[in-house]
């Protein structure tokens, strides 16, 4: 049994988290073993959202101005806990609440993970004014999204069309975020 951290954000627990992740997303690991599945897991993985959010947005933030950074800071927040709200309303739906957080926790983990990895090749393009960079970002796209549906498939156990409609759902909250964001900050888009 691995150990596990309850609430604790500190570095090492984060990369350790991180690692876990990646070895879940090279079949290298049971999802069932690599997480904290139960509220404080829940928790842990929201917080590591912002403080990944934080990380990557800092350079940009200080090179566009703070609001960039304010308005990333907060689509996050926003975009987790409405992602959580609805998964956990979906689940419930669905009568699969004895899967919610072995669902979620996991969903977050991977998602906090691809987003820490984009976002540091996109602080590599601001810094490398290398646009051709972005393209790195396109395998790790496709792989999130690959084990976010397998995510799905394996832990609700109800086949890929309702691993696929969470997806979708994530999706929406995501662009609907982006584009409201885009909206009240006027920042151009690409």
């Amino acid at each position: 049994m691995m150990q596990h951290y309850g609430l604790t954000l500190a570095p090492g627990v984060l990369f350790t988290y991180i690692k876990r992740t990646v070895l879940v997303m090279l079949g290298k690991l049971s999802i069932d073993d690599a997480f904290q599945a139960n509220i404080p897991g829940l928790w842990q993985g929201i917080w590591a959202s912002m403080i990944f959010t934080f990380l990557v947005s800092v350079y940009p933030g200080i090179q566009n101005g703070l609001t960039l950074l304010f308005a990333n800071m907060m689509m996050q927040m926003v975009a987790v806990l409405v992602m959580v709200f609805l998964f956990m309303a979906a689940l419930r739906a669905l009568q699969l609440e004895a899967r919610m957080f072995a669902y979620i926790v996991p969903f977050l983990w991977i998602e906090n993970v691809q987003h820490l990895f984009a976002g540091i090749i996109q602080n590599f393009v601001i810094v490398s004014a290398n646009p051709k960079l972005l393209m790195l970002i396109t395998p790790i796209i496709v792989w999130t999204i690959y084990w976010l549906w397998r995510l799905g498939k394996v832990q609700l156990q109800r086949g890929g069309w309702v691993a696929t409609g969470f997806l979708a759902l994530s999706f929406v909250i995501d662009l609907l975020l982006f584009i409201i964001v885009q909206i009240r900050v006027h920042m151009p888009i690409g």
